[in-house]
């Protein structure tokens, strides 16, 4: 399809959460291969900015929390930062946007910064916020593939999508990083957004305990809270934990996964982020849609799909980590 303009600088909407920013990634190598002149910049939310700027390809993030983004645990975003990001959108002069999730508000938005073209999916209520909307997403189809139909508005193929983050964009914080950890080591991460979609911790100290006796020690990744319950709850081999490395920020915990052996945790962003490494990962889906979200990065990959946690025991865990044949010491 022709869209009728030359395209000199492309705007990547990817206004969801971690992982969906990680699936939008996929788009940009494509992107910069059929315009190698253009620039091309990421609209996202100001907690995934650390890992936009990872994203192959990518000159500037502009970073700011849509208001209408309500969170269980913080409060509602304020309006003005949003309103100051879509001016800086605004007079930034983008030709294309490309919108990797396309919902009214976000669409609307987006619109409001006069951007030309404007391409998404179809959601309810956003058509007329953009200027060419493709079929909505399949969800029984994975979604770099589904998000790679956005591309045909710009006569773009991408027959194999794989998401992608590039490690040399950490500099000097991966060295740090590296130098507080062991060089072999696997990260874990048991955790998920709602206990119920959990492995109990009891099961994942065993993995610990396991992968230990191998040489491979353990990187617990998780928030401040999850971790403290995993120290102050449960026997598990001395190990590392992510919210005690750098700084905090999610740029020191994701050059910390660039870093692993092997990534083995529930499907969430940490998981999306290692895969995008091409760290070798094993998803962990109960129930979860892992026809829709398993690990499409650059890496090897394992699922394990049950109907609830109880099904998933450490030795089916420790099965699909052997599968992969990464754990013998070096």
């Amino acid at each position: 399809m022709n869209i009728g303009q030359p395209v000199r600088r492309i705007l990547l909407v990817a206004l969801d959460n971690l992982g969906d920013l990680v699936f939008a990634s996929a788009l940009t190598p494509p992107l910069h291969a059929a315009f190698p002149a253009a620039v091309i910049d990421v609209l996202c939310k100001a907690y995934t900015a650390d890992v936009a700027t990872l994203i192959p390809h990518v000159r500037a993030v502009i970073a700011a929390n849509p208001f209408w983004a309500v969170s269980r645990v913080q409060r509602r975003p304020r309006m003005l930062p949003f309103l100051r990001a879509l001016r800086d959108v605004r007079n930034a002069r983008y030709d294309v946007a490309v919108l990797s999730e396309a919902p009214w508000r976000t669409a609307a938005a987006v619109a409001a910064t006069r951007i030309p073209v404007r391409i998404g999916l179809a959601r309810h209520r956003n058509r007329g916020f953009l200027t060419h909307m493709l079929d909505a997403e399949d969800a029984h189809k994975p979604v770099v593939r589904e998000q790679a139909r956005l591309l045909s508005v710009l006569d773009i193929e991408s027959p194999d999508p794989r998401y992608r983050l590039d490690a040399d964009r950490l500099g000097p914080l991966r060295r740090d990083i590296a130098a507080q950890l062991p060089t072999r080591f696997v990260a874990l991460h048991p955790f998920a957004s709602t206990r119920d979609r959990c492995v109990p911790l009891s099961e994942w100290t065993q993995v610990a305990f396991a992968l230990h006796g191998r040489g491979l020690p353990a990187l617990w990744i998780g928030t401040t809270s999850e971790l403290d319950e995993l120290r102050s709850s449960y026997t598990h081999p001395r190990g590392f934990y992510v919210d005690r490395l750098g700084n905090g920020r999610l740029a020191a915990s994701a050059a910390a996964l660039s870093l692993a052996e092997l990534f083995v945790g529930h499907d969430s962003g940490p998981l999306h982020i290692a895969a995008a490494f091409g760290v070798p990962v094993i998803g962990v889906f109960a129930p979860g849609q892992p026809d829709r979200t398993f690990p499409q990065g650059v890496g090897p990959s394992r699922v394990i799909h049950r109907a609830s946690p109880a099904e998933i025991s450490a030795a089916t865990m420790l099965r699909e980590i052997d599968s992969l044949h990464l754990t013998s010491p070096a």
